[in-house]
């Protein structure tokens, strides 16, 4: 018998140990690197051009939403005030209680300047542009008055009272020659002819028995503003187009408020230009034909250059939101490089843009401008 002889157990070799050598961890990192700085220019570069088309849409959005905002008031300038004898008058006196008188009667309240539009030029800054309109629609011509005044509280006998409301009270304009004045219709008498301006809760414009107002003789001339409209258009110091809307209200039911303070209503405007359309007989026209000879700034001295006022031109200046870097590291801005013109000229506010380190060559711009006819004025009567 064969006897098997078993072999002795051996145990596996065991494997080798495998892995990545410090020259291929090396070349691992230099590749990840490379990558790393590709994706990252390539995403620069991205959010530049993002950067740029963004601002260049926000600044097309903005300026058209600011000028859309001042011609809507344009075109309304003038409803209610656009005859002769309100065109004529001098600063328009007023009351409102707890502030007092408007400045010719020695109080803090601005004197209106009874005219559609109003621009204050602001030089090598901003112009300014105030937009005046009222809001009645049930008296279109004025009344008049038909007994004077012996006290500047005594009622207004009219010869017509229709048209004029005391739910709550219109806001009335009493002219004669270069005298003007705001009040308030506290009650409407049909049957005596008679507006009451009594001072009140509901009638802050009202002072008690008339206060420091002025008296009107029998003629003088009744306008309706039911809630007028006085609204000044600005750039604020942070580059933004602002509205100061002296006289607020929610609601044609609703008394006006009166506040002289302004708000954003569009940001990154840098700039506000305006020129009076006048039908003057400048540039070899005719004047008082109806139509335009030519635009200024020169504010309208008395009435009849108001009347002579027939559109207005404005013009805006619009700024992207993010600034575009120079070219080179520490170099000068090339963003926009020639200075924004407009029809009316330049724009001031930003000084010379052919000044290589004029701060405002960083950004993008559109300028946005329109000539609106000021229709009141054009089918004003009287």
């Amino acid at each position: 018998m064969t006897t098997k002889r078993s072999l002795p157990f051996r145990s596996a070799a065991p494997a080798r140990m495998s892995g990545m050598s410090l020259m291929e961890i090396l070349i691992a990192m230099a590749i990840g690197l490379i990558g790393i700085v590709v994706i990252t220019q390539t995403y620069l570069v991205n959010e530049n051009y993002k950067r740029s088309t963004t601002s260049a849409g926000g600044a097309q959005t903005n300026g058209a939403l600011a000028l859309f905002s001042i011609e809507r008031d344009a075109r309304m300038a003038g409803w209610g005030v656009s005859w002769s004898a309100p065109l004529g008058c001098g600063g328009l006196l007023w009351y409102y209680e707890g502030q007092g008188y408007s400045t010719p009667l020695g109080g803090p309240l601005p004197a209106l300047t009874l005219a559609p539009v109003v621009i204050t030029d602001g030089g090598a800054a901003p112009d300014t542009i105030t937009l005046l309109y009222g809001t009645g629609t049930e008296r279109i011509i004025p009344a008049t008055l038909s007994k004077t005044m012996a006290a500047s509280g005594d009622a207004l006998e009219v010869d017509n009272p229709q048209g004029f409301d005391d739910s709550p009270g219109d806001l009335i304009l009493l002219v004669q020659g270069g005298t003007c004045a705001m009040v308030q219709v506290s009650q409407v008498q049909p049957a005596a002819g008679q507006l009451l301006h009594d001072a009140g809760v509901t009638a802050p414009y009202n002072p008690a028995g008339g206060g420091a107002l002025p008296t009107f003789p029998a003629g003088a001339q009744v306008y309706n503003l039911g809630r007028p409209v006085v609204n000044t258009y600005s750039i604020s110091a942070n580059n933004a187009l602002q509205l100061a809307s002296l006289f607020t209200a929610t609601s044609s039911t609703v008394v006006p408020a009166y506040t002289s303070a302004a708000f954003t209503i569009v940001d990154n405007i840098v700039d506000l230009q305006a020129e009076y359309g006048k039908d003057d007989g400048s540039g070899g026209g005719t004047a008082n034909d109806g139509i335009v000879d030519g635009y200024n700034n020169v504010t309208p001295a008395n009435g009849v250059e108001r009347q002579q006022v027939l559109s207005v031109r404005i013009g805006v200046l619009a700024r992207s939101e993010f600034f575009v870097k120079p070219d080179t590291p520490g170099g000068n801005c090339t963003g926009t490089t020639a200075t924004p013109t407009w029809t009316g000229g330049a724009f001031p506010a930003l000084g010379d843009f052919t000044v290589v380190t004029n701060p405002a060559r960083c950004f993008g711009y559109r300028v946005f401008e329109t000539v609106v006819p000021l229709r009141n004025m054009i089918w004003r009567q009287g």
